[in-house]
């Protein structure tokens, strides 16, 4: 206990002190470049901890580590400068250098996580990555209805009138076909080994919707990998021993990895009953209040001599596309158990309506509401009236009430199989440095773009100010990536790095950016603010940091209390 304690306390000093460290660097080095003298370098506040002084510069750790700071000769107006620094001062330089100075602290934390996309992007290079060919294509999806199947290999896209763009990865036809919801897309297949005549789809636009903003991106229904080797009889009893949602591991004492594999298995062996190997879920009992859910438990079962035939076909459905809408999990107490759906039933309507994914499902969601009944047609013909309800709920983010609508079943969750035994095919990712720099370049002004959307929202009320945290949630951000592993620390450093570089340009001051409006004014005017103008500024961006800060802690404790 005492040893994760200090791991995720050290996971936030190493997340708040980096950071702080490549601000402050920021402003150090330009300041030096310019041959402002630099007095001292601190990383925190108040009394010194350690540190050390080479040349003319000290350089130190304080005792509070909520920020730090670059002291430079002649930077305070009401001393007067020593004749030794005469010309090396701050406040000497011109309007144009001390913009450049306090410009520099923000622009580092904004060139920072161009530095780890980058490095990230290295470190992946050359590792397995899903290549270009089919696993799955979801029903009724725009890639089913142009004929694509299971197994075939996409080769190259042509959007509208644009060059034919070469499908390397997997990940190419995600970035060719998102930005054309609605737009006839040429695409050209290998199926088997031998190419197609070029196909023609249309990408589905979805809605692709996150704290900030919604947008709606195209896409055509197909994953890189198969489904996993698990099976749903839809029919009670119609696959002997067999439960819902078994995952099988061996047909006749031969592996299997994944739904391709099983259905190779079932028709080799012709009708004749085989020996499975499954492995079965044991769900976890319902949490308590407040604690976290239990993962289920996965356990092996052996069954001998499982019939493979019934009616002149396989019993055993697997999770098969044409089964997309099988039921999971079915909750205690909700409207789903009460309308009679049960762990394992396929729907195949909603209010008449065909659905043959859930994602079909989802893009109903306006039949759903509280208190109006539903009709439900399963896949063995039932017909269900489910009648959903709302629940209040506490935002866990912001701790305002919110209303739910509880319908109470969800897809199957996701069974033990290791992602790489799914795909399709795995090839080595090989792009060149340009390509890993544009992309380091497109992500870091991707978040950027949406951090400025978000402050400008929570300036304007769209976003509840209850979102914005101060020390105590960054704890629990740092902690949580350090779990997750190095890679998703240091993406959330970057994500941290560019929120600490755009909220230090605002013009507030006391913060660059107050510097910088306070620089750009007297270059535009040729007259520097009165020294009581300034003191009286200082004040009202100390009072107003002094505000900030009360009002992120209060939304720290009221998210700790719950």
């Amino acid at each position: 206990m005492t040893q994760d304690l200090l791991v995720k306390f050290g996971s936030v000093v190493l997340l708040l002190g980096g950071l702080i460290f490549v601000h402050e660097l920021g402003h150090f080095l330009v300041a030096k470049a310019l041959r402002v003298k630099v007095v001292r370098f601190s990383i925190g506040f108040g009394p010194r901890l350690l540190g050390f002084t080479r040349g003319e510069t000290e350089y130190r750790i304080a005792a509070l580590p909520l920020g730090g700071y670059v002291k430079m000769a002649g930077d305070d107006p009401t001393e007067a400068p020593r004749p030794e620094d005469a010309g090396r001062g701050f406040l000497e330089q011109s309007p144009f250098r001390r913009f450049l100075i306090a410009v520099a602290g923000p622009a580092a934390n904004l060139l920072f996580p161009l530095a780890v996309y980058l490095a990230i992007g290295l470190i992946q290079n050359g590792t397995p990555v899903p290549g270009p060919v089919v696993g799955m294509v979801s029903p009724g999806s725009p890639a089913a209805e142009a004929g694509l199947q299971a197994g075939d290999r996409i080769v190259a896209v042509a959007p509208p009138g644009e060059k034919e763009r070469t499908i390397r990865w997997f990940s190419d036809l995600r970035e060719v076909v998102s930005p054309h919801p609605g737009e006839k897309l040429t695409v050209r297949v290998e199926r088997a080994g031998q190419p197609l005549p070029p196909l023609t789809l249309v990408p589905a636009s979805e809605k692709d919707q996150n704290p900030v903003e919604t947008t709606y991106r195209g896409i055509i229904g197909v994953t890189a990998a198969f489904a996993p080797p698990w099976v749903s009889p839809v029919r009670p009893g119609a696959a002997g021993p067999l439960q819902p949602f078994d995952l099988v591991v061996q047909v006749s004492g031969k592996p299997v990895r994944h739904w391709g594999d099983l259905t190779r298995a079932l028709e080799a062996a012709a009708c004749a009953p085989v020996d499975l190997e499954v492995m079965r879920e044991q769900p976890a009992a319902p949490p308590e209040k407040g604690e976290k859910p239990v993962a289920p438990r996965w356990t092996p079962v052996k069954l001998a001599a499982v019939p493979t035939c019934a009616d002149g076909k396989l019993p055993v459905v697997a999770a098969d596309p044409t089964l997309a809408t099988l039921v999971g999990r079915v909750a205690a107490g909700s409207p789903a158990e009460e309308a009679g759906l049960r762990r394992g039933d396929a729907i195949a309507a909603v209010n008449g309506k065909p659905v043959r994914s859930f994602r079909e499902v989802n893009g109903l969601a306006g039949e759903f509401k509280a208190g109006k009944a539903v009709a439900l047609t399963l896949a063995d013909g039932r017909a269900l009236t489910l009648t959903p309800r709302e629940r209040e709920e506490k935002d866990g983010l912001t701790g305002e009430s919110t209303r739910r609508l509880v319908l109470g079943f969800q897809p199957p969750s996701r069974p033990p199989v290791q992602a790489a035994d799914l795909y399709a095919e795995l090839v080595p990712l090989r792009l060149s440095v340009v390509e890993i720099t544009r992309h380091a370049a497109d992500r870091l002004w991707e978040v950027v773009r949406l951090t400025v959307l978000g402050i400008g929202r929570i300036v304007t009320g769209q976003i509840s100010f209850k979102s914005v945290g101060g020390p105590i949630m960054l704890f629990s951000i740092a902690a949580q990536a350090a779990d997750e592993g190095w890679e998703a620390y240091l993406f959330t450093m970057a994500l941290i790095s560019v929120n600490l570089g755009l909220m230090n340009l605002l013009p507030i001051p006391v913060l660059d950016g107050g510097h910088i409006a306070a620089c750009t004014l007297e270059a535009v005017t040729r007259r520097r603010p009165s020294l009581r103008a300034r003191e009286i500024a200082n004040l009202i961006g100390l009072a107003l940091l002094a505000l900030l800060m009360i009002a992120v802690f209060k939304n720290d404790i009221a998210r700790l209390m719950g």
